[in-house]
């Protein structure tokens, strides 16, 4: 039995070269299934500010921003930069501590922009797939991360 060989080593050595590649391509697909999960929550908390700028005319825009991060719930809500605008007719303009800024028409005619950014980091290759928006918007981080930003225009005279 001199040239008989023994394959009792051959499935670990083979595991040991395919398990890097079958790990790497789960915390790939956990990674983009946060990414997702970062994305729709950023949408939908936008979508909820504009609402909530709406309904409360004189809220102050902490209490908006407040209202946004209420619904951030699985993000961190300390990273969230929330802006909040009227339209006073040819732009829109920021929303002022004291409410609705004079410049604007009244709550139920003029549209309301919210917009929302967050910044979110991968921890595999899949960051590549979301550059870096440069210059960084406000409140959102560095220019080293990927951001995921919403903006939700309401207008409840339509």
């Amino acid at each position: 039995m001199l040239g008989a060989r023994s394959e009792a080593g051959t499935s670990t050595v083979e595991f040991a070269l395919v398990a890097p590649l079958l790990f790497l391509l789960l915390v790939g697909i956990l990674d983009m299934g946060r990414a997702v999960n970062a994305y729709v929550t950023v949408s939908n908390a936008a979508r909820e500010g504009s609402h909530y700028a709406i309904l409360h005319p004189a809220a102050a825009p902490s209490a908006i921003a407040s209202a946004v991060r209420a619904r951030v719930a699985p993000l961190d809500e300390t990273k969230v930069a929330v802006a909040t605008y009227c339209y006073n007719g040819t732009t829109f303009a920021p929303w002022v501590v004291g409410g609705l800024p004079a410049s604007c028409p009244s709550a139920s005619t003029a549209p309301v922009q919210v917009s929302v950014c967050y910044p979110w980091s991968a921890a595999t290759f899949i960051g590549r797939f979301f550059p870096a928006v440069s210059p960084p918007p406000t409140g959102c981080g560095t220019g080293s991360d990927a951001y995921f930003q919403a903006t939700s225009t309401t207008d409840v005279a339509r």
